[in-house]
């Protein structure tokens, strides 16, 4: 017999890992807010009333509290300064020419569009999944899906 939270993993972690990949850029990086999400959600009785989307909040605030920890101590020896390259699981699926510059002009928006694009085309969520989770409106969601669609046709190459 699985328990709820094997469940609940089994469920929503590839999600969960794709989207925490789209903001660490880092693989070791991602897994650790997911487990970290699923740690706190083991620690809830009861759970919460929509667990996928409380999942997605605690990895996104767990990212931006650890981005704004790092920019106050960034206390780092030369040798990890010097950037290596490591393949995440968007940049191995993204790697043809043709994806090259539609995910840097993703990269480069700025969060509600960049959350709602990966969302939307990534983790096929739809109009309604992404409202409820943001609380927003669907047509509030409509509309930043189409203002960061043309931000988008402005970055890309026309051909």
């Amino acid at each position: 017999m699985h328990s709820e939270i094997e469940i609940l993993y089994t469920r929503y972690a590839q999600e969960l890992y794709f989207y925490a990949c789209s903001l660490t850029k880092n693989t070791q990086d991602a897994e650790a807010l997911v487990s970290d999400a699923f740690f706190q959600l083991a620690l809830q009785d009861p759970f919460p009333e929509q667990i996928k989307y409380w999942l997605f909040r605690v990895v996104r605030n767990k990212f931006l509290d650890t981005t704004r920890q790092n920019k106050r101590w960034h206390w780092l020896p030369f040798e990890v300064t010097v950037q290596k390259t490591s393949e995440t699981p968007e940049s191995l699926y993204l790697k043809s020419e043709k994806y090259h510059f539609l995910y840097q002009a993703i990269d480069q928006l700025n969060f509600p569009y960049k959350e709602i694009i990966v969302f939307f085309y990534f983790l096929n969520w739809s109009t309604k999944e992404i409202s409820e989770y943001l609380a927003f409106t669907p047509g509030q969601v409509r509309t930043l899906l189409y203002r960061a669609r043309k931000i988008l046709k402005e970055e890309l190459p026309h051909d």
